[in-house]
């Protein structure tokens, strides 16, 4: 199915970020991301067709292994870009937070690779 868009990363990541035991709230992740409940619903249905979400009509949204493992790799991306702006370059965490979002979908492996090396180097894990 070749990569996903940014947007279906940000997608998610927000299941990621806001799902508990009982999997995550259409109306949880809409105010998560500050969209509608209709673009979720339209997000959910092009990650089911990928295997990463799995939804039962109107039911809780849940990631499946395969989710879970794209999911935990954009969350870290995201966590390890924003730690870097912040510590390192002294950005605020508002500025910060938007950038690694925005960062996080076009770095390269090589790229992100050294950051963490870099990271973990001068900053301990």
């Amino acid at each position: 199915m070749g990569r996903m868009s940014p947007s279906l990363e940000d997608y998610l990541e927000a299941v990621f970020r806001v799902a508990d035991e009982g999997g995550a709230r259409t109306t949880d992740v809409a105010a998560h991301l500050r969209v509608s409940k209709a673009s979720v619903n339209q997000a959910v249905g092009l990650l089911t067709e990928r295997g990463l979400v799995q939804q039962e009509r109107y039911g809780p949204i849940y990631l499946t292994s395969d989710g879970k493992i794209e999911a935990r790799a954009i969350y870290h991306r995201h966590q390890t870009i924003k730690r870097f702006l912040v510590s390192v370059l002294g950005v605020d965490e508002g500025t910060a937070e938007e950038d690694a979002c925005n960062v996080e979908h076009v770095i390269s492996k090589e790229t992100m690779t050294r950051l963490l090396q870099f990271m973990e180097r001068e900053l301990g894990k």
